[in-house]
């Protein structure tokens, strides 16, 4: 079985892994919501917080069984950290090609990744199946302290409760199990699939001072691919 796996909070990785199952013929597939874990062929497209790979992406990994398997990095601002090196020495899976995509930011209204023509490369190497050693990257030394807390200074989720009829759907699918009825626990790294799930827009988001600066800088937009 080929599939292409993406864990998706806000779309963005959801879109590029729904552009790789249309040219490959994979069946795509949310990790969040499968219970296969046993493939030939893997593509898994996943987001970069605060220059790590989330916690849910590492569970699905240590259970992965995959002949083959590509990663796709996505990543919203300055930088994509040293993750798929990461993903490398940690996990024990043949990684045929790996890519550091600049998508649309959670936080900000700006363009969607749509420069799928660079992906050529990586698609081509599923055809083609050869081990890649993916290389270190530069990663800020502060990435590992407190990730969690840092997102969660930077940003608050405000609830409109004239809006929230307590339905319990962000409750229900937050993969981080961070919130309850809107309001979001020491669990949360601010993906914003709550914000982007909530049926009554009753969830906003209120950008401190730091985070603000953060993201008046210049945003990089490097596409790497490994293959």
């Amino acid at each position: 079985m080929n599939a292409v796996l993406y864990y998706s909070n806000t779309g963005e990785s959801k879109r590029i892994a729904e552009y790789i199952s249309a040219q490959t013929g994979y069946g795509v597939y949310d990790i969040t919501q499968t219970e296969q874990f046993t493939y030939e062929n893997a593509v898994i497209v996943f987001p970069v917080y605060c220059q790590n790979v989330p916690k849910t992406v590492c569970k699905f990994l240590s259970q992965l069984s995959a002949r083959h398997l590509a990663l796709i990095a996505t990543y919203g601002k300055m930088g994509y950290g040293n993750v798929l090196n990461e993903i490398q020495r940690k996990f024990n899976h043949d990684i045929i090609a790996g890519a550091y995509i600049p998508a649309k930011h959670a936080y900000l209204n700006e363009p969607r990744f749509d420069a799928f023509d660079l992906l050529a490369p990586l698609l081509n190497k599923l055809n083609a199946p050869v081990t890649v050693k993916i290389p270190r990257s530069r990663k800020n030394p502060f990435a590992n302290f407190t990730p969690k807390f840092r997102s969660q200074i930077g940003c608050k989720i405000v609830k409109d409760a004239t809006l929230c009829n307590n339905c319990g759907k962000c409750t229900e699918t937050c993969p981080e199990q961070a919130i309850n009825c809107g309001v979001p626990n020491k669990k949360c790294i601010r993906c914003m699939h709550c914000v982007e799930t909530c049926p009554n827009k009753a969830l906003q988001i209120l950008l401190k001072q730091p985070m603000k600066k953060y993201l008046s800088k210049q945003k990089i937009n490097k596409t790497v691919i490994y293959v």
